[in-house]
């Protein structure tokens, strides 16, 4: 996927500079793939609310990539609702050190405080919304431990 990416961004913006391009883009893969496996994991279990949200956040994320959505970070949306939502250990942690460079990118080098505001609060307030209305599958998604 990432080779695919890598290729047609070349294809497209020739003979162009992109290595701050992918410096942004490349490290979600990661937390991006970690997330798509948990959630195919669980997918027999899940409501048709979590599937609506997980739906709409990936697909709001990547349209963002296109420009179809304005006044979102597209990475800060999609990282926060991973961080928050249940899942692995694996896509929290993932996302998480990938949200941090999103976070210094967009307000210190980009000076970019909007987008990725909006994206945490509504990437938070998505997880909220699976958290709080989809209760059984929760417990599903992440079981207690050591409760002997």
């Amino acid at each position: 996927m990432t080779f695919g990416y890598v290729g047609f961004m070349r294809w497209r913006f020739r003979g162009g500079d992109l290595s701050n391009h992918f410096m942004y883009v490349l490290p979600i893969i990661v937390p991006c793939v970690a997330f798509i496996f948990d959630r195919a994991r669980h997918f027999s279990g899940a409501t048709l609310l979590e599937l609506t949200i997980d739906v709409a956040i990936v697909v709001t994320s990547f349209m963002r990539m296109m420009g179809a959505v304005p006044l979102v970070s597209g990475h800060a949306l999609f990282l926060s609702y991973a961080i928050a939502r249940p899942g692995s250990r694996l896509t929290k942690i993932t996302a998480a050190l990938v949200m941090l460079q999103v976070i210094y990118l967009k307000f210190f080098v980009w000076h970019d405080r909007v987008s990725p505001t909006t994206g945490i609060i509504l990437g938070l307030l998505a997880a909220f919304a699976v958290r709080r209305l989809a209760p059984k599958t929760i417990a599903r998604l992440t079981p207690l431990t050591n409760l002997q």
